[in-house]
């Protein structure tokens, strides 16, 4: 549960605006992007001081319903808050392409955290306190560097209500779309726990786990991804236009046959890593897999939602699946078992893209036809 609060509140930390630092790059001079993270910080400060009224006003609710002891609310708050300093500094260094500085900060915080796991797990045996404890101390360390770096390089705090206007026309309309993402994800295991049981739901977490290693691949990739594209799509070329569309079809049917592959070594994995009575997770990999190959392309062609502001679109999209998801996850468990909740988030997934993809070609046009792709 306190994975899943703290989940919660970083959504509502800085209001999903770090993706506009990235997007605004591309458009701004070097002193009118500075005043723009500097907007955006001020808005991560008033997002953080609200959160932080309304759980104090509500503690004693969120304690009883989450079962998670109140003291552990302020780690929360101040990890969602310097998870949003991180993700809006290496936000600009992905933006600017500078792959180094990008990786030192997300090793560091990943060496830290595992390593102080360790110690106050494993050795001074403070159970899971010490893993609380540790991604604390690391967000700590690695976020407050980041804040003096954001702060002395690339911001200047000066109030702009246009720049704060435009940041949140960007971000609020994602919090319905990363809430809806993680109801989506956890849907399949709440209802297989409550339809089938703790043990059926320990072979579909085994599957979804090994399933994820595409959405991790997907996720790492369009993160170097889409400034590159931003960048492409600001010179406005349709050669280069359609070098885009054909890496992009490119990229659909390799995901696609990397995911069946996982799918079906699947079962030789898991006897590797797993004991027998794990061996039946093989049979929902394969579509978990496609399930996260589907997301992936989704954040191919979302991109261009993003490039447009149109996030809105987004939260239309996701509130829709998430309504199927849950009927459909919830009718194909009773019928298909454990398959049924892998087959549900698949499905919803290629309802997700395939969406995605039609709004994105409405609002930004690309040369997505066969014949259009031919001509160059």
């Amino acid at each position: 549960m306190f994975g899943l609060l703290q989940s919660i509140v970083g959504v509502f930390s800085g209001l999903s605006i770090y993706g506009a630092i990235q997007r605004e790059y591309f458009d701004l001079s070097s002193n009118e992007y500075k005043e723009y993270v500097g907007n955006c910080i001020i808005i991560l400060f008033l997002s953080t001081a609200c959160i932080t009224i309304i759980i104090y006003l509500f503690s004693g609710f969120i304690e009883k319903i989450s079962s998670i002891n109140r003291n552990l609310f302020w780690i929360i708050v101040l990890i969602s808050f310097y998870q949003f300093v991180i993700l809006s500094l290496t936000a600009i260094y992905r933006a600017k392409m500078e792959a180094v500085k990008y990786s030192i900060f997300l090793i560091s915080l990943t060496v830290i955290n595992v390593g102080l796991s360790i110690l106050l797990v494993a050795e001074i045996k403070l159970g899971y306190l010490g893993r609380i404890y540790a991604q604390l101390i690391a967000y700590i360390i690695i976020g407050t560097l980041a804040l003096i770096i954001l702060l002395k390089n690339y911001s200047i705090i000066k109030i702009n209500y246009e720049y704060i206007k435009k940041a949140l026309a960007f971000g609020i309309p994602l919090i319905p779309h990363a809430l809806g993402g993680f109801f989506i994800t956890m849907t399949g295991r709440f209802i297989v726990n409550h339809e089938l049981g703790l043990e059926q739901t320990g072979l579909y977490t085994l599957g979804t786990q090994l399933g994820s290693i595409i959405g991790i691949l997907a996720d790492s990739f369009n993160k170097a991804y889409s400034p590159w594209l931003y960048e492409k799509l600001n010179k406005n070329d349709s050669g280069i236009k359609v070098k885009i569309v054909k890496f992009t079809y490119v990229y659909f049917i390799l995901i696609t046959i990397v995911s069946i592959t996982l799918g079906l070594i699947s079962s030789c994995l898991i006897n590797i890593i797993a004991s027998k009575q794990y061996h039946d997770a093989y049979s929902v990999v394969i579509w978990i897999a496609l399930g996260n190959a589907f997301n992936g392309m989704y954040f191919m062609v979302t991109i261009y939602i993003f490039y447009v502001y149109k996030t809105n679109l987004l939260a239309i999209i996701t509130i829709m699946t998430g309504i199927i998801n849950l009927f459909l996850t919830f009718f194909m468990v009773k019928y298909m078992k454990l398959a049924g909740a892998a087959l549900s988030f698949m499905i919803v997934n290629a309802i997700s893209f395939i969406f995605t993809w039609y709004l994105s070609s409405k609002v930004y046009k690309m040369p997505w036809k066969m014949k259009e792709i031919w001509k160059h």
